[in-house]
């Protein structure tokens, strides 16, 4: 019974042996690329998360805090802090509108981040929100009026720097 057993056991050649093991081979070093290609993606996806939010905690208060004093450096400071089309735009806004308005009436703003979210990141690109507190200073109002604000980032990152690229105030 045991012979007959064995005679019916499909026998292999150790050339069939040999190919079955360099398909396993094959596959499993086909998995682990696959898997090292994920693990890195996920891993500059997270270094993409870190560096957009340290970079935003500090240019966004910088964007949106001026000084009539110091207004024209306030503002250059503040543009290279910047990419892309919102470049255009907050030169635009803040020489056209805010700056005549914080000459007139001797505004101070101060901004700082209370608190910051990814939304979204990948590698060179973050969409953020933060929470802002902003202090203002006039010459109608000596003590400092506080408002709380949240606003959308986009973050870009251009040359090795992480810049801002987007700015939409939330409600």
């Amino acid at each position: 019974m045991i012979a007959a057993a064995a005679a019916q056991r499909p026998r292999w050649s150790r050339s069939a042996v040999a190919a079955a093991l360099i398909i396993v081979v094959a596959g499993l070093a086909i998995a682990t690329g696959v898997l090292l290609v994920r693990w890195r993606s996920s891993q500059s996806a997270q270094d993409a998360q870190t560096a957009s939010v340290a970079a935003a905690k500090q240019e966004v208060p910088a964007l949106l805090s001026y000084s009539y004093q110091a207004f024209r450096a306030d503002l250059a400071r503040a543009e290279a802090d910047t990419t892309g089309k919102f470049r255009a735009t907050y030169m635009k806004l803040m020489s056209g509108q805010v700056e005549p308005a914080a000459m007139h009436n001797h505004v101070v703003t101060q901004a700082s981040v209370s608190a910051a979210s990814v939304i979204d990141a990948e590698p060179g690109t973050a969409t953020l929100l933060l929470f802002l507190s902003e202090q203002t200073k006039t010459d109608a109002k000596q003590e400092a009026v506080l408002n709380d604000t949240a606003v959308r980032v986009t973050m870009r990152e251009v040359n090795g720097a992480w810049l801002v690229a987007g700015l939409v105030p939330r409600s």
